[in-house]
Formats: C-alpha cells, structure tokens, sequence
C-alpha cells in the first residue's frame, strides 16, 4: 500500500448517526526503522499522553495538565520520534533491559513532582492513563538516556579549551570557580552536539512521516 493510500485507511471514522463520519482517531506520524520494517503508528492519543508525562519529568506539572497547543504537540512529537528511534537502536544492541528497583526509584521521582498524592492519581485520571501505561514509558526513557550515556560519555574538555572559551567572552584570569563553570559549560555543549549528531544519524536510517494535522504547513 502506498503512502497516500495508507493516509486514507489511518484516520480512524466511525459513521455518524446521521450518516456522515466523525473522527475517533488521527494518526500524526508513521515510523518505519529500519526503512524496511512494518510501519508502527504515532496516534494522536499516544502523543498527548507522552507529552503530559515528559511535562510532568521536567517539572512542568501545571503545564501538563492544561491543553497542549500545536507547537507543543508538534516539539512533543519530534521528541517522541527521538525516544523511539533510541530506543529501538538499544533493544537491537540488547541494552533496553531496565530492572524493577530502578523503575520504581524514576516513578517515585515523578510522582514526587506532584505536591500531594492525590494530585498524582488526579493527573493520571484527567490524563486517561493507567499507572502501567506511565510505568511503560518512563521504562523507555530510563533505557534511552542510559543508551546515550553510553554512547556520548563523559565529554573530555581541555585546559587550553577553558582558555579559549573564556577569552572568547573577554574573560582573562578568571578564578577558578569560573574556570570550572566555564567547564562545565563546555562539557555540557559538547554532550549536547553530541547526541544531535546521534539523533541525526538515526533518523538518516528512518522513514518518518509526519501526517494530518501536525504536518508541517498545516494549521495554524
């Protein structure tokens, strides 16, 4: 089936009382990696879901509970896209095993987000998600941020780099809590560049579509 023909059969209708359709379901990308895999499906749904609980990792709570615009669905898609893309080069080199003390310790944390418990349980009801479904992704985003520790490292930054960053900002002699800060910036920005070349280079062995409503030059 080709892409327009497989655009048709993904938005998901119903027939309206009346005889015409309302759509119960919109699929905003299909991912295919590598190229030649089956296609798996981002929904609408799905996406909204994940870009409440990465608001919520963040410490975004408030945020996650209020409506979610096109630009943060569109920037929640492309960093569920990341996610996937990650994860699956992880699974491939057998490193996505995550055991169960440490998922329980990254739900703690998340749930240490919320100022009381029952503003936790009220998230996920509003939010329509089981504690299993949340479990699921947080397992997912605990192995692809140990899968880009691994492959990144400890960025190595040198005496003579410090220098040169710091005399790029006219700073000469600077004390040594700012030659620290300065490192620690540059490490930081290195790690940085470091995964965008990671990210790229996965979604260079990748067929993503993105669809409907969230493809670019459409909406507002």
């Amino acid at each position: 089936m080709g892409c327009m023909g497989l655009a048709v059969v993904l938005v998901l209708a119903l027939a309206a009382p009346a005889g015409g359709e309302r759509i119960v379901e919109e699929v905003v990308a299909v991912v295919r990696s590598p190229p030649s895999a089956p296609p798996r499906l981002v929904t609408r749904t799905k996406l909204v879901e994940e870009a409440r609980i990465a608001l919520v990792s963040r410490g975004a709570a408030a945020a996650a509970t209020g409506p979610l615009d096109r630009t943060a669905l569109r920037a929640a898609l492309e960093w569920l896209l990341d996610q996937m893309l990650v994860a699956d080069e992880a699974a491939k080199l057998r490193l996505d095993e995550v055991n169960r003390d440490d998922l329980r310790a990254e739900l703690r944390r998340f749930q240490d987000r919320f100022p009381s418990y029952p503003q936790y349980e009220r998230f996920l009801e509003r939010a329509e998600l089981s504690e299993d479904e949340l479990l699921a992704t947080l397992a997912r985003m605990l192995r692809v941020q140990r899968y880009v520790q691994s492959r990144i490292g400890v960025a190595r930054v040198r005496e003579d780099d410090v220098d040169g960053w710091l005399r790029a900002r006219g700073v000469d002699g600077a004390p040594s809590a700012a030659r620290e800060a300065a490192r620690a910036q540059l490490a930081e920005e290195r790690a940085t560049a470091h995964v965008r070349e990671l990210l790229a280079e996965l979604r260079a062995r990748a067929d993503i579509r993105i669809m409907g409503s969230l493809r670019d030059g459409e909406g507002p």
